[in-house]
């Protein structure tokens, strides 16, 4: 028999919260065999919990009448409501969870600040200083350095140099560049050290330990190019060799540093415990970015998953091995509006591809034509582009099956949490080089589809401001803030003015707070200030400064306070402004102003046909007006003509 179990709790209690429980399943029952639950999907909670929250101020309906009553008002409330009243509603609910979003940044941020600067937060190892020779007695015994010439020492990357008539040591690292030239008969070796002030491109960064201490910032030996006859010798040579064997060991020394730094976030991963007697997942016929091909080249391969990590196997060249526990995300991006279908992992540690260090490492499968053939003619009712577009979509839907059955099985075993790209809540920005289009997920902002590959986790940031937001502006960008302070904020430039208010819509229901502004600031001056006083910053108000609403509202109170005052208008005080306003003019009404106020009041109670009438009569005076200035106007013309000609013949 099957039957369909259900049990419901009530008045349960978690965190000083009431709340019910509501299960149920199907269960077949046999009568020799144990009864079997006939749901196969998942049981973890995120997949098949349903979460119903009830208003607290709602009305507990202890009685019928009650209920409908309740039901009937607020009926009557949601018809009465217009469209624009809606909005305003959805708009002012927003702003109130970003202002308690605005209260609680500003003291979690204070706490975790101070915690961070306890005692063991400056226990980060730093680098010590390059030392040549640890004693006096290690010096080398070399001739060069018994005649005071310079010395290159290969071994310990140390250059021994004559000054004053001493041996001075210098590590290979103080060495900030060389150069040798020639002049007439004479052979010039110039060494630039570092030095406190003079640091800027130093590649290891290395503080001074002892900055107050007298420093050589350059030294410049000079040599003969001439033969000497005693000892047949070119003095000159000793620089020419110190220089090659100079820059041999500045070589060395920089590809070894280069290597060690790209060492420094690397952690070495367990072995991966490869699955024995049993089918295991798999995805056949992927790319993997970065390529692992010569010279970069595409190449395919097979997506295995193991016991506790995946194993890339390509057809040509090496395996990739990543860890469960090392994926910090990993996110499955669909094929709608895309020519590719993939799975990406953002590691939590870099791993090493041949002898670089990523932390994004992704595999997709191609599911339609990359390039086009413009120049082929195409008719949409073609048969065989009919028949190749249901092909494609065929294709689509069944490498996503694909896909989406990988996941499944891999999340059946181990506790990997696949994330899922939202297409309808992207927005078009440009976060490193050119523009593309950004989608949020549930725990990440991302681009996947370009390299450079864009990953930002949603729990990092601590806040969004806008910048350039303006009804005149096309565009606008916002700056990302992240929760470690040290840390460079993150740029989307050049997102369009039509993606911002559902921008601001993901980051409420994602509880982050956004702020707005018209200006762009300097983020780098920002948070070196925060940085360094940041006990200061937060007692200053801290991100409050970015958030303009809170001075609006406290403004628009006090001139709504001030217009709700009703004064008469015939109050004293509109008496005074009346009196103060005549000062300042004349105390009587001119006669233009007098015979204007009556022409408006007669006017006021004409019809059309007298005012026809009186705009005819203002015509014709206009016309006789005219016609006794034309006489007037001849007369002085034909005086002055007369003049003209009766002083020429006084010339002659």
């Amino acid at each position: 028999m099957v039957f369909n179990l259900a049990i419901g709790f009530t008045d349960l209690t978690a965190n000083d919260d009431s709340y019910a429980l509501f299960l149920g399943d199907t269960v077949l029952v046999r009568a020799d065999e144990p009864a079997e639950l006939l749901t196969p999907s998942r049981k973890l909670v995120k997949n098949v919990a349903i979460f119903l929250e009830v208003d607290k101020e709602e009305t507990n309906g202890d009685s019928k009448e009650d209920l409908q009553q309740h039901l009937a008002d607020n009926t009557t409330i949601l018809e009465n409501r217009t469209r624009q009243e809606r909005e305003m509603t959805a708009e002012e609910k927003r702003k109130s969870r970003q202002r308690e979003l605005g209260d609680q940044l500003n003291e979690t941020a204070r706490r975790r600040l101070l915690e961070k600067d306890g005692p063991s937060s400056n226990s980060k190892s730093s680098k010590s200083a390059a030392v040549a020779y640890r004693h006096a007695s290690l010096l080398p015994r070399d001739a060069d350095v018994q005649d005071l010439r310079i010395f290159v020492d290969t071994k310990h990357e140390a250059i021994v140099v004559p000054v004053c008539g001493q041996s001075a040591v210098f590590h290979i690292s103080m060495l900030k560049n060389c150069s040798k030239t020639e002049h007439g008969d004479y052979s010039y070796l110039r060494l630039n050290f570092f030095c406190p002030g003079n640091t800027v491109g130093r590649a290891e960064g290395a503080a001074f330990p002892d900055a107050s201490a007298t420093f050589v910032k350059e030294l410049v030996f000079k040599a003969s190019n001439a033969r000497n006859p005693t000892t047949q010798t070119v003095p000159s040579t000793n620089l020419s060799t110190a220089f090659r064997l100079i820059k041999e060991a500045q070589k060395r020394y920089k590809t070894r540093e280069a290597e060690r730094k790209e060492m420094e976030g690397v952690i070495a991963q367990a072995a991966l415990v490869v699955s024995q007697g049993r089918v295991v997942p798999r995805l056949k016929d992927l790319y993997v970015r970065p390529s692992l091909g010569a010279g970069h080249h595409r190449s395919q391969g097979i997506l295995n998953a193991h016991v506790n990590g995946f194993r890339y196997q390509p057809y040509k060249g090496d395996t990739v091995d990543i860890l469960y526990n090392n994926i910090k995300h990993a996110i499955f991006q669909p094929s709608k509006g895309e020519m590719i279908v993939l799975l990406h992992f953002h590691l939590k540690n870099a791993i090493l591809i041949q002898k670089k260090k990523y932390n994004d490492i992704q595999f997709y499968a191609e599911v339609g034509e990359v390039v086009t053939d413009l120049g082929r003619r195409q008719n949409m009712h073609d048969r065989d582009d009919l028949e190749a577009e249901q092909a494609e979509r065929d294709m689509r839907h069944r490498v996503e099956m694909a896909f989406k059955s990988f996941m499944d099985k891999v999340q059946q075993f181990s506790n990997l949490e696949f994330d899922t790209t939202f297409r309808d809540l992207g927005f078009h920005g440009v976060p490193q080089r050119s523009s593309v289009f950004l989608q949020p997920t549930t725990y990440c902002l991302v681009h996947l589809v370009e390299s450079p590959v864009t990953v930002i986790t949603l729990s990092e940031l601590e806040l969004v401001h806008f910048e350039r937001v303006s009804f005149q502006m096309k565009n606008f960008d916002a700056v990302l803030v992240m929760k470690d302070y040290k840390r460079k904020v993150f740029m989307i430039n050049s997102i369009p003015m039509t993606s911002l208010d559902s921008i601001k819509e993901w980051l409420t229901t994602s509880d982050i707070k956004y702020t707005e502004g018209i200006q762009s600031l300097n983020w780098a001056k920002i948070m070196k200030t925060i940085n360094e006083d940041p006990e200061g910053f937060f007692q200053n108000g801290g991100w409050s400064f970015l958030d303009p609403d809170d001075s609006d509202e406290n403004g628009g109170d006090d001139s709504d306070e001030e217009g709700d005052d009703y004064q008469p208008s015939g109050s004293d005080d509109d008496v005074s402004e009346e009196e103060s306003s005549d000062e300042d003019y004349s105390d009587e009404p001119s006669e233009s102003e007098e015979e204007d106020e009556l022409d408006s009041d007669e006017s006021s109670g004409k019809d059309w046909s007298e005012l026809e009438e009186e705009a005819i009569a203002d015509d014709k005076e206009v016309d006789f007006e005219g016609q006794e200035e034309i006489p007037a106007a001849r007369k002085r013309k034909s005086g002055s003509t007369g003049g003209g000609s009766s002083a020429k013949k006084r010339r002659h």
